[in-house]
Order: C-alpha cells, then structure tokens, then sequence
C-alpha cells in the first residue's frame, strides 16, 4: 500500500473539526472527540471522550467510513472484553473479524447514509489490496473465517460460494447480538476449523494445497523437529531398555492414544497459530500505515473561572496604583520628581493624541452618517400637505411623508489588554492604542469597559481577606488547562 499512491486520488480536504461532527451525530451525543496519536479507537464512558487514530487516508469515503467503525467499536465493544483473549492470537483473531461483523451491521443499521461510505470505501480499499487477496481464488485458497471477512466487508458483494456448511456459520453471523456472542462463535468456529484442517492433512497431496501453502500449515516448527530428533535418538540408544520395560511400552501406547484422540478433536492436531484470520492481519498491518505516527494533539478545554474571585474592580487598582505612587514618593525621602514627571508625561501624551482621536471621531461620525442614511426610511403619512395641494390635478403625490432615521447608538466596546510579563518589550505601545480608543469612545459617547489580566500582580496588593487561598479562581474538570495565577 502507497499512502501517497492514495493522496493522488484525493478529491475532498480533511477538516478535523467536520470529522468531530460526523462522530458526534454516530454517538448521538455531544461527546468529545479527540485525534491523537493511538492505534485503535477508544471511548472513555466516564468522561465521555471518543479518541480516534490520525489518519493519513485523504479520501472521503475511506475516512468516513473509518469514522464510523470506529466509532461504532468504541460504542458496542467493551474494552475490558478484549483483555480475556489478550493471549490467544487466533481467538483474538477470529473475535476480531467476527466482532466487526456485528458492529458494522449495526452502525449501518443507525445510519443508513454510511452504507455509501463502507460500499466505496471497501472497493478502494480492495483496489489497493488491502486484504491481500490479489491472486487468490476466494472460493478455494482461503479459509470460512477469511471468506466470512471479506463478505461482510464487501457488505455481501463478494461472489463467494458458500456450502451448506458455510451457510449455517453466516446465519450464526448474523444473529450475532452482543460481544459474549461472538466470543462464544468464535470459539466454536475455531474449534472446527481444527478439525477441518485436521482431515484436509489426511489428504495426500496436502503439502501442495493452496490453504496449506497461504496459511503455512505444512511447515514445521524448529522446536519440532528438534523434539523428533531426540526421540529418535533416544530410540536408538535404548531400545534394548525399552524392550525390557513393557511398562513403559503401555505408557507410550496410551500416550500416543491420547495424542490422536487429541488430534481428531482438533485440540493439538494443529497449531492454533496458523488458523488466524490472514485478510485479518493483512488488512491490520496496512492500516497501521495509515495512521499518522508524526503527529500529536493535545486537547484542553478552558477551566470556570470564579469571576468574583478573579475580577478586581477599578477602584481597588486605583487605589493601589495610588499607594504605589506615594510609597515611590517616601522611598525617595519626598522628592516629587516622580510625581511630577507622570504628570508630565501623561499630559504631554494626551496633547500629542488629541489629533488621531478625533481623525477618529470624525471618520466614525461620517460612517454612521452613512449607514444611518442608507437604512433610512420614507412613508407617507396619509395626511395632505398644503404645500402640495396646489399640484392635486396632475399629480397624486399630496401626501405628508416622514423619513425614519433608525438609532445608530447601538455600540458598545470591550476591551482586554494584556499585561503579563512577556508584554514587557511592547505594553507601552499597547497602553498607548488603548487610551486612544478609551478617548474615542467617550468623545463619541459609546459604553466601553476595559480589563487587563496579569499573573504578576500578586495577592497581597488587592485580596485581603478573601475566603479562598493563593490563586484558586478557576474550578476545575477532567481535561481543563491548568492555569497559571491570574486576575
């Protein structure tokens, strides 16, 4: 699979944020949903988070179609389900193909609009081989669990012949209901599926059969044949003790009884590591590669905050900008030098803008004027104008009109400066634009109010007294920002 082989085929742009809303309609709730850098989708029912893989698959229908499988897992497939099996690959195996049987006839049965979605995606997906099935003939070099795989994913399109067999494992399929069903399914698919393979390897020419070939059932193990090595060693070396011992020749020949019995129950006559779903494994090694291993979100949501905490009224900075003033003041044994050039400066900045303010104003004033005069109004009001009566004879227009000027002070400001300590290089400049525009909203008489937030300020200037200690002004939740100290 070429993941830039797919780009070039890409007709639609990924927007996460489109994606989050698609997962929220599946999940019929306002859930969150994050993209992170994880394997496979989870759902934290606690705290209501849906997480899902970054894809690099640029083309809608895949993408959407992924959405929605995944989020259908994350929905219906108890997570703590999957920690029993852990262990056992081709349990694990068939519960997997088995599972998303199930999950996907139900997302589809809650959304029909995704049908689409699973038909065009399948067929890309298969275009690309993502299943590993090109050169194969599905009816006869793949195994039920493979065959019931690519069925259920092709959404039954697939022209693969079923036995009357088969046909009784798709029913079972199909009246799958809950997660403990497949499991149970899966176990009693597995187990024969051994016994199947255990009478396809009576078979003479079972080491040239397709199946054996794909799912390597005729090579031996190394340990194997390490084991069938010493026996036959030991063999040789002690036949004459085991010509003697007839006890040990009894314990050999139940042994071997067990052994075979074994074999036609399908407990040991094959090696369960070799029944694993192959379109399976194929399909989940090339989606890995899809998953967009760069990149990483992190997502928070802002915290509460207690605004009666955090809010200090203009009084109180006043006051101790005052305080601060007279404390430089005595620290300098009296001297007003200080005291004097803030005056100074301040009146001589105030001087020196009174000229871009009221540029201001002026161009403030003409687009109201403007605006107000295009949504002007004209009536007639039904009462004859003397003024006109004279001109009753040739024209209908006698009538009183009122124009409608509607009300242009429907303004309002608010604004928020920065004052934390990176603003250090540039709060001069910021503090200057803002009187500017405090100025102009009281020449041209519109409601302002304006804040500043610091985290350097601290407690002891302001909040004597207060219930809470330190800086807890924000309540917190699962997923909000720490945030510093601030007011």
């Amino acid at each position: 699979m070429r993941p830039d082989r797919l780009a070039s085929m890409d007709t639609q742009t990924i927007n996460l944020d489109t994606k989050s809303i698609l997962a929220k309609l599946i999940a019929t709730e306002n859930i969150q949903v994050q993209h992170n850098k994880v394997k496979t989708a989870s759902f934290d029912t606690k705290h209501r988070v849906l997480t899902l893989p970054i894809f690099k698959m640029p083309k809608g229908d895949v993408y959407d179609m992924l959405i929605a499988h995944e989020c259908a897992h994350a929905l219906h497939t108890p997570t703590d389900g999957w920690a029993k099996i852990a262990n056992d690959n081709s349990l694990r195996s068939y519960v997997n193909v088995l599972e998303d049987c199930r999950i996907d006839r139900i997302i589809q049965k809650q959304y029909p609009g995704v049908v689409k979605n699973y038909l065009n995606g399948f067929d890309i997906l298969e275009k690309q081989n993502f299943f590993g099935t090109h050169g194969k003939d599905l009816n006869t070099d793949l195994m039920l669990i493979d065959k019931i795989n690519l069925y259920y994913k092709s959404s039954k399109r697939l022209p693969i012949n079923f036995s009357s067999v088969d046909m009784n494992w798709l029913s079972k399929v199909d009246a799958l209901k809950t997660f403990d069903d497949v499991v149970n399914l899966a176990k009693l698919m597995l187990k024969w599926q051994q016994k199947e393979v255990d009478k396809l390897k009576k078979l003479p020419d079972f080491d040239l059969h397709k199946i054996a070939d794909n799912y390597k059932l005729n090579e031996k193990d190394d340990n194997e044949d390490e084991e069938s090595n010493e026996t036959s060693d030991n063999d040789n070396g002690n036949s004459e003790e085991s010509e003697d011992n007839g006890e040990d020749k009894k314990d050999t020949g139940e042994q071997t009884a067990v052994n075979n019995e074994a074999q036609e129950g399908g407990g040991e006559g094959v090696s369960p590591d070799n029944l694993i779903s192959i379109t399976n494994d194929t399909m989940e090694d090339k989606m890995a590669k899809l998953y967009d291993s760069d990149k990483s979100y992190a997502y928070y949501t802002l915290p509460k905050a207690r605004l009666k905490d955090m809010i200090v009224s203009n009084d109180k900075f006043l006051n101790m900008m005052r305080k601060h003033i007279i404390d430089q003041t005595k620290k300098y044994a009296g001297d007003l030098k200080y005291y004097n050039w803030l005056k100074g400066a301040y009146k001589s900045f105030k001087n020196d803008n009174k000229k871009t303010v009221m540029y201001l104003v002026k161009e403030f004033e003409m687009k109201k004027a403007a605006t107000a005069y295009r949504r002007a109004t004209t009536n007639k009001t039904g009462i004859i104008s003397p003024l006109k009566l004279k001109d009753y004879k040739y024209s209908d227009d006698i009538f009183k009109k009122l124009t409608i000027i509607p009300d242009a002070k429907n303004h309002g400001m608010m604004m928020l400066l920065d004052w934390s300590g990176s603003m250090c290089d540039s709060i001069k400049q910021t503090v200057e634009q803002l009187m500017n525009l405090v100025w102009f909203c009281q020449k041209v008489n519109i409601p302002y109010e304006v804040y500043f937030f610091s985290s350097e300020i601290g407690e002891s200037a302001w909040n004597k007294g207060r219930s809470k200690q330190g800086d807890e002004v924000f309540d917190y939740k699962y997923g909000d920002a720490v945030m510093d100290k601030c007011h």
